[in-house]
């Protein structure tokens, strides 16, 4: 069982000698049709929904703040009852695609030199209950704004490192995917990692059919040292190694996240790089990402880092000169500050209007 609300809650429905059955009907409500209170629950007793809300919240977060895109992103800063706050993202890649981006750590402790988490410190990791509750925060958020449609896509992207707070992720990418609670589909869900070999080859054997994304950035280990400092300890031989022998030979395909970095690592000779260490891998199983570099505010923009489009395009064009698999991503919501690399939590919280 899942270390979370929906344990409380059922041990409330125990407590209180409801019927087994009072269990699906409460699931249901919850996590499908995303009620935003127990008094909505209207197949339950109301002695039994007044116990609900005295003993077990629907969330353990709050709204503080709320930031919206000009191109219909949406980002929450959220007070969690355990002390601390996290952002957590909306986006809408296609009119009908939801896809929320959750946190995993009110902060992050890996460095990466361009990430505004970083910048923001290590915080501290959060409980599976958190790490949720950012998914049903945006299911009760389209129930009230969009509500002929609903959230099917999760991708652990947000703020820290998954595979440093293991325990708490894996728990609540379970109850994800549990079809009795939120019944979101495994390929429906990514999650990041800045390369932790251990923790990888766990995933993999954990959930063999969710999508793993790595933040790659540079392909030759002093240029990487210092962008994604983790590489001191999981170099790219360990990283390579590792995608091997667990990705490859179960034939599951890998994204390579690459954020440009204008004059940094966008050469040709990044690009050659980056195609040997895929070479040395399976280059039809790794699929290049390409990300602008999304500054958080002006004292993140460093000389002339912050790429084009077309500086992006032209890198492609190396990759797939090298017969690479790569994509241009766009970024959403760049203008409030909810892009990649650029949440980082560090408003007041305030009551939200």
């Amino acid at each position: 069982m899942y270390d979370m609300d929906w344990r409380k809650a059922r041990a409330v429905l125990k407590a209180h000698g409801a019927d087994l059955y009072r269990s699906g009907q409460l699931a249901r409500a919850v996590f499908r049709q995303a009620v935003g209170s127990y008094a909505e629950v209207s197949v339950l007793p109301a002695e039994l929904r007044q116990a609900l809300e005295r003993e077990a919240p629907l969330l353990s977060l709050s709204l503080a703040a709320e930031s919206r895109s000009q191109d219909g992103t949406v980002k929450a800063l959220l007070g969690l009852a355990r002390g601390g706050q996290v952002e957590t993202v909306l986006m809408r890649p296609t009119p009908r695609r939801w896809t929320a981006c959750i946190s995993t750590q009110t902060g992050c402790p890996i460095g990466c030199a361009f990430c505004a988490t970083a910048k923001a410190g290590p915080g501290r990791s959060l409980s599976a209950e958190e790490i949720t509750d950012q998914a049903l925060y945006w299911r009760q958020f389209l129930r009230r704004e969009a509500s002929a449609e609903r959230l099917r896509n999760v991708v652990y992207m947000g703020m820290g490192e998954p595979f440093l707070n293991y325990e708490n992720f894996q728990q609540s990418l379970r109850a994800l995917l549990d079809q009795k609670l939120f019944g979101i589909g495994a390929r429906h869900v990514s999650v990041s990692t800045a390369g932790l070999a251990p923790q990888m080859e766990r995933f993999a054997k954990d959930f063999p059919q969710v999508n793993l994304a790595v933040s790659l950035h540079a392909a030759n280990d002093a240029l990487r040292d210092r962008l994604v400092p983790i590489n001191k300890t999981y170099p790219l031989a360990v990283l390579a190694r590792t995608l091997k022998s667990v990705f490859v030979e179960n034939n599951r395909k890998v994204f390579l996240e690459y954020v440009i970095l204008k004059g940094e690592n966008d050469s040709p000779g990044d690009a050659e790089d980056l195609a040997a260490f895929i070479r040395s891998v399976d280059s039809k199983l790794l699929h290049v990402n390409l990300l602008l570099y999304n500054p958080a505010d002006d004292g993140a923009i460093r000389g002339g880092m912050i790429p084009t489009e077309a500086d992006a395009r032209r890198f492609q064009g190396y990759l797939r000169d090298e017969g690479l698999i790569c994509t241009v991503r766009q970024s959403f919501g760049r203008d409030i500050a909810a892009a990649c690399g650029q949440l980082a939590a560090r408003e007041k919280i305030r009551r939200a209007p």
